[in-house]
Formats: C-alpha cells, structure tokens, sequence
C-alpha cells in the first residue's frame, strides 16, 4: 500500500471510522495513486491535481467501463484522501468533480419462488449454525459485519418475544432489533444445540477458529445458493430482501424501516428501497410487446 494511503488509513482509525470504510477508503485512494504512478511514470508525491481527477474519471469511465455508482464511489474515496493530504500540508485543498448522473442502487433480490427453495433447502441441511446465520440476516436486515461482531450478552430472548442489539454498526451507530419467532428459534437452537460449550469467545457465532469472519459468513450464504437454486447468494443480498419486503408492506411507515436498517436518514431508505427492484425491471421489459 502507498504510504500515503497508510497514513491515510490511520487517521481515519483515529478519527473513529468503522473498519469497512476505513478499507473502502483505503483500497480506492491505493488504486487511484497506482494508476497516477503508471500515467506520470513516477512514485506519488502527495499532490492531486484537479486534472488528474478529470483524468482518472475518463479512465475509470471509458477504459474500464465501471459503472456509475462504481465511479462514485471511488471519486468519494479520493476526495477524502485529498482532504486528509490537505489538512496534512502536502498539498492545495481541491474539490472532486464527481461524475453526473443519477442511476439507482442496483437492489437485488431473489424472486419468490427461488426465495422459498433457498430457505427450504437451508433449514433440510440441519446445520443449527447455518441456519441461525440465514435467518436472522433475513429476518432483521443485519449486515455481515454486524452479525459477526454480535455477543451473547447483545440477545434477549424468550419464548415470546426477543431482540438483538447492534453496539457498533455502520457509522457507531447503536440500534436494537425486534426478534421475530424465525429468528428466535433459529437462535435459541444454535446456542442450545450446536454452539461450542468451550468457546474462549463471548461472540454468538463460533466457527472452527474461534469467532466467525465476514469471508465466512459470505461463503455460508454463497454455497447453500449454490446447491439450492444454482447461484450464488450474498449475505446483503439477504438484507435486502428483508428491507424490500417491508418497503412492499403499506401498514409499515418509512421511518420504522429506516431504524431497522441502521441507515442515517429515510432519505437513504427510500433510495434503496422504495423503487422496482432488479429482476422488476427486468419483467417488465419482458412483457412488452408490440404486434
């Protein structure tokens, strides 16, 4: 990694950022001074031009062919890096021209049918741990890291009712989750029939080496799609599924969404999950037809 990046990413460590923007960040300003070095042929000094942007933002765009929520992302992580070399000294402070344009989050779902095979081929296997992880993504929305940072003392729950509570999530933000009886007893059957009695950890998900990773977690809900329905599933996948399948419910009102999912405004909800999803687009345009 540059050492600028490294320098980068310990002032975001100090400044309280999650580690997963901190690596975001991190990864995309790395990528950035790599492509900078290979244009002007020599190592980065620290400095970043408003036509370097420019230039990066075609490279990006014409070369590589990314996306637009792809360039946004990465022109998001180079502005922060200017910032930080700003506040730094080495360079002017400069404005990243982002690149125009609105386009909708890419919200994936499974269609119900693929939905109800998934689950029902993930409950058939037997295993408590794979099962609990499954349901409670699905049945709360929460994210991967979250789901692995979760301890026993973060459950309450009991034959009628239960909640989970998120300590550190995106942003450090605090929130707690109602537990509906999927998500409890997938739970209570993990604890009581398949945790390890000997785990040195208090996290709720023990794997083989100690408590479980988000590689882990994604390659759980990746390889059950697999063998359910022949793709892959991804643990956000999940989430969304839950948030889209709330967002379809008129008795639930925006705002009870919003703190569910952790997000910092309804605004941010709503561009989510208040629209067609992907494979919506996609049957809608199947149906047209002319003669």
């Amino acid at each position: 990694m540059n050492p600028y990046v490294e320098k980068f990413a310990a002032s975001l460590t100090e400044n309280g950022k999650s580690q997963n923007t901190i690596a975001n960040y991190a990864r995309n300003a790395d990528l950035f001074c790599n492509w900078l070095e290979s244009v002007i042929g020599s190592e980065f000094d620290g400095k970043i031009t408003t036509m370097d942007i420019a230039a990066y933002t075609r490279y990006l765009s014409d070369q590589k062919k990314q996306s637009l929520n792809s360039i946004k992302a990465k022109l998001t992580a180079v502005q922060k890096f200017a910032d930080y070399l700003a506040q730094s000294g080495t360079m002017q402070a400069i404005k990243v021209q982002q690149k125009k344009g609105d386009v909708e989050p890419d919200v994936e779902v499974l269609e119900k049918n693929d939905l109800y095979r998934y689950l029902r081929y993930t409950m058939n296997t037997g295993n408590l741990l794979n099962i609990a992880i499954v349901q409670l993504i699905l049945n709360t929305g929460i994210r991967a890291s979250e789901l692995c940072n979760l301890e026993l003392s973060d459950l309450d729950i009991t034959e009628r009712k239960g909640s989970v509570i998120i300590r550190s999530g995106k942003g450090n933000k605090h929130r707690e989750i109602p537990l509906n009886k999927d998500a409890r007893q997938a739970l209570q059957n993990y604890i009581d029939h398949a945790r390890p009695a000997d785990a040195e950890s208090n996290h709720v998900f023990i794997g083989q080496r100690g408590a479980i990773t988000r590689n882990a977690v994604y390659k759980i809900c990746a390889k059950l799609g697999e063998q359910a329905i022949g793709r892959t599933v991804y643990p956000h996948l999940l989430r969304h599924q839950c948030f889209t399948t709330l967002a379809k419910n008129p008795a639930i009102d925006l705002k009870t969404i919003s703190a569910i999912a952790g997000h910092s405004s309804t605004e941010l909800t709503t561009r989510y999950y208040i629209h067609s999803s992907k494979q919506e687009k996609i049957n809608a345009v199947d149906t047209l037809t002319f003669f």
